[in-house]
């Protein structure tokens, strides 16, 4: 076996200048230019509210993904030692905690975010205070009957559109019914993730009750240092827990993913497929998929996101309800101010893996559908014919099902609407916050 098939390589860590409210910060792991072998990250420090602000916990940020939120709640006597004397620090200051390194983005930025609490009021602001720079070094690559195609985006972007596409080729499996939503992968790549991070007795599985909740499985709760360090033949369960157990946990995640696709397969006909395609989110599965398969592939789907808010408003308004995060906030303008972090996720994805996938625009595919069908086909090395081509535009364009989804009154009509329904307060705080975004992908 391989070895060093989990690691992680810490380039610099970048400190930011202390806001007034916090009196101190200090990281004692990692550092930089080290390599951490295994799935195991520490993260080993201290952190020091000026009042009337306190540290209650930090969290570890993975561009707009949330690693761990881990508690402040350590004693550290040395303190005093380490920044000298007039240092009395009350309570529990210090945080030691683990993450898993599989599911990280290969380039990763790991920021660190101080959750403050005022006590005067009882309110919370968060201050960014460190950065970790490093990147992820995964060999988890098993063998597999079927490839993932990963469609990567955001609600209301057409992803119901590019699986009826990918349904009706018989090189491509998926769930088979709208709206194709049975992510059967990505349950098994999650499974995968919880099984293989390591001991969280704060978040996850605790050593002591794990057997009490019998709807819940969570980590290890004896993959941890504690207890390897107990261990005799410690450097036997170190090879054990960071190369042995993930990749044999890897290999029968893929086996259930396979098993269920061979279902699809057998039920569709379609003996010589050599996909299976799901919706994702932009989240910690890709980077996973990336690591365990020989071959994926993954198609960022954009939609111009000002067509995207207005596309969810109509549909809300069709449905009588309030989807898409905008039962959570109280007006538009806050409303767009979370639709933000979604859309910053998936130029994240594209920027960290846009060298081997593809980006496919909503407006590309509904205005030219044969032409863009024919450059997925040709990025997934499947048959394309002229024929084949023909057939899906019509079966799926002109399809009842289609337009029962749709919330303009034609594809056409879908694209470039925010210039006719959006209002100028929206469109203006659209720009502010992910103006930068739109350029990114191509629109004005």
């Amino acid at each position: 076996m391989a070895a060093d098939i989990l690691s992680f390589e810490v380039g610099s860590i970048v400190y930011l200048p202390l806001p007034d409210e916090v009196e101190g910060f200090g990281l004692d792991t990692p550092v930089a230019q080290s390599r951490l072998v295994g799935h195991r990250i520490s993260f080993v420090g201290w952190a020091v509210g000026r009042f009337p602000y306190t540290v209650e916990s930090l969290n570890l940020m993975d561009g707009q993904r949330l690693v761990k939120c881990v508690p402040v709640n350590v004693p550290r006597s040395d303190l005093a030692a380490l920044c000298g004397q007039g240092w009395e620090v009350e309570g529990r200051p210090g945080f030691h905690s683990f993450i898993g390194g599989l599911g990280l983005r290969r380039a990763v930025e790991l920021d660190i975010v101080l959750n403050l609490h005022d006590s005067r009021d009882g309110s919370w602001r968060q201050v960014k205070v460190a950065t970790v720079c490093g990147r992820t070094r995964n060999h988890l690559q098993v063998d597999s009957k079927y490839q993932p195609l990963m469609l990567t985006a955001i609600a209301r972007s057409g992803t119901t559109l590019a699986m009826q596409i990918f349904g009706e080729h018989r090189g491509i499996l998926t769930s088979n019914f709208y709206p194709y939503e049975v992510k059967q992968s990505a349950y098994w790549g999650h499974v995968l993730k919880v099984l293989v991070d390591p001991a969280d007795f704060d978040g996850s599985s605790h050593p002591d009750d794990f057997e009490k909740n019998i709807g819940f499985v969570g980590h290890n709760p004896y993959c941890h240092e504690e207890t390897l360090r107990q261990l005799k033949g410690r450097r036997n369960f170190h090879e054990h827990y960071n190369n042995h157990l993930p990749l044999e946990l890897a290999k029968f995640a893929v086996a259930r993913i396979n098993e269920f696709y061979e279902l699809i397969a057998k039920g569709e006909r379609k003996t010589n497929a050599t996909y299976f395609a799901e919706k994702f989110l932009p989240t910690h599965l890709q980077p996973i998929f990336h690591d365990i398969f020989r071959s994926p592939k993954e198609i960022v789907l954009t939609r111009d996101f000002r067509d995207v808010i207005c596309s969810a408003q109509s549909f809300n308004q069709k449905r009588n309800s309030q989807s898409f995060g905008r039962g959570e906030a109280t007006n538009d303008l806050e409303w767009i101010t979370g639709f933000s972090s979604g859309v910053r996720s998936v130029a994240e994805a594209w920027l960290d893996r846009g060298h081997s996938a593809l980006h496919v625009r909503y407006e590309d595919l509904v205005l030219q559908p044969e032409a863009q069908i024919r450059r997925v086909f040709d990025y997934l090395e499947v048959e394309a014919s002229d024929v084949l081509i023909s057939l899906i535009r019509r079966k799926i364009f002109e399809s009842s099902q289609a337009l029962h989804h749709m919330t303009a009154s034609s594809p056409e009509k879908s694209v470039g609407r925010w210039q006719r329904d959006m209002p100028d307060e929206l469109l203006e705080h659209c720009h502010e916050h992910f103006g930068q975004e739109l350029k990114l992908f191509g629109y004005q």
